[in-house]
C-alpha cells in the first residue's frame, strides 16, 4: 500500500486536498494517507518520515517550513517522493537539493495532483523494499519480494524468505499486529489466522490451500475463503 503525508497549516487547503485524495482512492487504487496541519508536528514523526512513500507539502508554514521540513525528509528518507505545494515557484532554488518530484502551484487542480501522485507511485513501486525480521538476536533485514510467506506458531514468526527459514523473536501480540506492515502491504493475504502468504509465491490455489513455488502446501481457512480467492484473482488481474 502506498503511503501518502499531506502537511499544510491552511484549513482550506487541507481539506481540499483531503477531499481530492478521497476521491482518488476511491477511484484509483488503494493509497493510505494522513494530513498533518503542523509541520513541527510532522517533523517529530520519525516513524512516519521514513515509512511514507509521498510527501505533500506547504512550501510557507510556520514553525518549520517547508523547505526546511522537505530537507529533514531527505536526510531520513533518500527514497521518499516530496511533492511542494507552493503560491509560486520562485521558490524551486530555496529547495535545490532536496530533489523534489514536482510543484504544484495553489489553488491546486485535481488532475494536477493526480498526475504528481501517480508519479510518485510508479517510482515506489520501482524501489526495492526490505522488511527487518526481529531475531532474538539480530535485527535482519530481507527484501519483501523474496518472503514467500509467513506462519506464525507458538508466539513465533517462522519466515519463510527464499531457501531460508528465519525465526523472529518471542511475540506476545496478535499475528495481525506483530506483521502489521507486511499485513498491509498489497502483495500479502492473511490465508488463514496463521499464515500470512506472498501472493507472487503462489503457484497454484484449490479450494483449501496454496501451493508455494518452493512447493509448501499453505491452508486456507474456510471462513476466510471466498475473501482469499476475490483478493488472489484481484491480484492475477493486477499483475
Amino acid at each position: 500500500m502506498i503511503k501518502i503525508v499531506v502537511c499544510d497549516d491552511t484549513l482550506t487547503e487541507i481539506n481540499k486536498i483531503d477531499h481530492l485524495l478521497a476521491e482518488f482512492n476511491a477511484n484509483f487504487l488503494s493509497i493510505d494517507y494522513r494530513v498533518y496541519s503542523s509541520s513541527l508536528e510532522l517533523s517529530q514523526n520519525s516513524k512516519i518520515i521514513e515509512s511514507t512513500d509521498i510527501f505533500l507539502l506547504d512550501i510557507v508554514m510556520p514553525d518549520i517550513t517547508g523547505i526546511d521540513l522537505g530537507k529533514l525528509i531527505r536526510s531520513k528518507n533518500k527514497d521518499a517522493s516530496i511533492i511542494f505545494l507552493t503560491t509560486s515557484k520562485d521558490y524551486a532554488l530555496d529547495a535545490y537539493g532536496i530533489q523534489a518530484l514536482q510543484y504544484l502551484v495553489k489553488p491546486i487542480i485535481k488532475e494536477e495532483l493526480y498526475d504528481a501522485i501517480q508519479k510518485g507511485i510508479v517510482y515506489a513501486n520501482k524501489k526495492e523494499r526490505y522488511y527487518s525480521i526481529q531475531t532474538r538476536s539480530d535485527l535482519i533485514p530481507v527484501k519483501v519480494n523474496d518472503i514467500k510467506y509467513i506462519e506464525y506458531k507458538e508466539h513465533f514468526l517462522h519466515f519463510y524468505v527464499n531457501d531460508k527459514i528465519l525465526i523472529s523473536k518471542f511475540y506476545r501480540s496478535a499475528f495481525e499486529i506483530a506483521i502489521h506492515d507486511l499485513f498491509e502491504h498489497e502483495d500479502f493475504i492473511l490465508a488463514h489466522r496463521a499464515y500470512l502468504i506472498n501472493m507472487r509465491h503462489v503457484k497454484k490455489m484449490d479450494s483449501t490451500s496454496f501451493e508455494m513455488d518452493n512447493h509448501h502446501i499453505v491452508p486456507i481457512s474456510k471462513s476466510r475463503l471466498a475473501f482469499t480467492r476475490k483478493t488472489y484473482m484481484d491480484f492475477l488481474l493486477r499483475g
